[in-house]
């Protein structure tokens, strides 16, 4: 796979393809959904320079980027959902589709005009003001998860001096905002019978994960197919969940390429 350069550190990282391996150890971690991407990114990725990952250490922003990047390119560009219409007459199904690269420029990291470097490496400074932060890093939002009040914790453990409340507060939220923004957000489609506008909440960890695992499980029906044909058995057949064309065995739906659904067997 190509170097990714992460938006907000600036770290160039290689990832390898997952192998077999792998994608039974994905499908066996459970756990907060962050931790796996962690551990998963961890085993899969490593600094262009050398060395580990480091995965707690990135921010959190650039975490969520790489696990986007690793989704473009074992599964293609095009995120697809599925909502039901907001409005309670029509609910009809809606289908909400968008491009990884066209997110990720969305969501592209800026450092504010007021925001500058602080002495030590990794923070800034809210100019004209005595606060200096730093963008949560993974194992930040993992800990602060934990707690009874996790944005009580991020603060604690990524802004100096703690205390911060009011403007400044405002002030500092802002900021990070624009300079390590998080990727989970909402998207919108059109319903296609009443055209009532749908929200759908991308939670970047939860979805990717949730496809990946769902590629990793044909794992087991790679095994299955194979030793099927060994002994001269029927193949079965396989129907798109997208579109719900009937299709050949392969990792996308044949009769419809544009959908890029993965296949079901039936």
């Amino acid at each position: 796979m190509s170097p990714v350069q992460l938006p907000v550190s600036q770290i160039v990282v290689e990832l390898r393809a997952p192998t077999g391996a792998d994608d039974l150890l994905l499908l066996e971690m459970t756990g907060d959904p962050v931790e796996i991407t962690m551990a998963w990114l961890e085993r899969l990725a490593c600094r262009a320079e050398g060395g580990p990952l480091g995965a707690g250490e990135l921010p959190f922003t650039d975490l969520q980027w790489l696990l986007l990047e690793q989704r473009r390119t074992l599964l293609g560009d095009e995120v697809m959902a599925r909502s039901r219409c907001a409005r309670a007459e029509c609910g009809a199904r809606t289908d909400i589709s968008f491009s990884i690269g066209d997110y990720l420029a969305h969501h592209q990291p800026r450092r504010p005009r007021q925001v500058d470097p602080a002495e030590m490496p990794g923070w800034f400074r809210l100019r004209d003001g005595t606060v200096v932060f730093r963008p949560p890093a993974a194992a930040d939002v993992v800990a602060a998860r934990r707690t009874p009040n996790p944005e009580r914790e991020l603060v604690r453990r990524t802004v100096r001096p703690e205390d911060v409340k009011g403007a400044e507060l405002k002030r500092l939220q802002r900021a990070l905002e624009a300079l390590a923004p998080c990727l989970s957000d909402e998207v919108e489609g059109r319903c296609p019978e009443c055209g009532t506008l749908t929200r759908f909440w991308f939670d970047v960890d939860e979805y990717v994960l949730r496809e990946l695992r769902f590629e990793a499980e044909w794992l087991y029906e790679d095994v299955n197919l194979l030793g099927r044909d060994i002994t001269g058995r029927r193949r079965r057949s396989w129907r798109c969940r997208g579109c719900g064309a009937r299709t050949t065995p392969t990792w996308r739906c044949g009769e419809r390429t544009r959908c890029g659904v993965p296949i079901l067997a039936v």
